[in-house]
């Protein structure tokens, strides 16, 4: 479907530095009878300083050029003159430099390896208000955007105390829980409150099913233990270490 055709010839400044492109640029644009170059700037300080003498209805704005670059051009531009229409022209596809080039007050953004009327296609929609991105980096746009949006997968075991992900840990090591009971100084009975505690959190019914639990959620015996033990002697505060310590092995003496 051929776009409408303007019947306005919009006035451009071009801000490239590789003469010859520029000079491409300029005979292709006024070749499509849209647009009329009134400036050529070689670096972002002389795009700065032709845009406050010049006021054309768009600037094509290189963003990689010596001296004061292209980004830094546009931000001075845009505080400036707010109402600025500026579409970004470079060889960078990578969300990050989109994304700084977006920050800077762009209105579009398209990469040299674009087509021809791909440009055409920008000037149009950035002169009626609209933004617009490169088909070729329009899909890494849409990308980063979801990423950030969605919100990031929480563990399951989030919900647990540090007392409950700790007797879990033991469990999962194959202790009774009278034996959890005598490592970390507690009764039977609330050892067994606590297992109860944690199954039903996490919706499980019997060892099986905690094991099974453990491997489809990839969580780790040992960041499950250090991240638990950690927390329990940060929330003991003064409380002797030796309450902490695993208890010595009897000797021949002892037993």
């Amino acid at each position: 479907m051929t776009e409408h055709l303007d019947t306005k010839r919009y006035k451009v400044l071009l801000a490239e530095d590789h003469a010859l492109l520029r000079q491409s640029l300029k005979a292709y644009l006024e070749t499509q009878g849209l647009c009329e170059v009134i400036g050529e700037a070689q670096d972002g300080r002389e795009a700065m300083r032709m845009y406050k003498e010049l006021r054309p209805d768009i600037v094509l704005m290189d963003l990689s050029m010596p001296g004061v670059d292209g980004m830094v051009a546009v931000k001075a531009i845009k505080r400036d003159f707010p109402d600025a229409r500026i579409i970004a022209l470079t060889a960078h596809r990578s969300e990050d430099y989109l994304h700084a080039a977006l920050d800077s007050g762009v209105d579009g953004y398209v990469v040299k390896a674009a087509s021809a009327e791909d440009l055409l296609t920008a000037i149009r929609a950035v002169c009626r208000g609209e933004a617009y991105v490169s088909p070729e980096v329009s899909a890494t746009l849409i990308t980063g955007y979801l990423r950030s949006s969605r919100p990031e997968r929480t563990s399951p075991l989030e919900g647990l105390t540090a007392r409950e992900r700790h007797i879990l840990q033991l469990v999962l090591q194959g202790m009774k829980n009278k034996e959890i009971a005598e490592k970390l100084f507690l009764s039977t009975r609330t050892v067994e409150k606590h297992r109860a505690n944690f199954m039903k959190k996490l919706d499980l019914h019997n060892l099986h099913q905690v094991r099974e639990f453990v491997k489809a959620n990839g969580v780790e015996l040992e960041k499950l233990s250090s991240s638990a033990y950690g927390a329990l002697r940060g929330a003991a505060g003064a409380m002797p270490a030796a309450l902490f310590a695993r208890p010595a092995r009897a000797t021949g003496a002892d037993a």
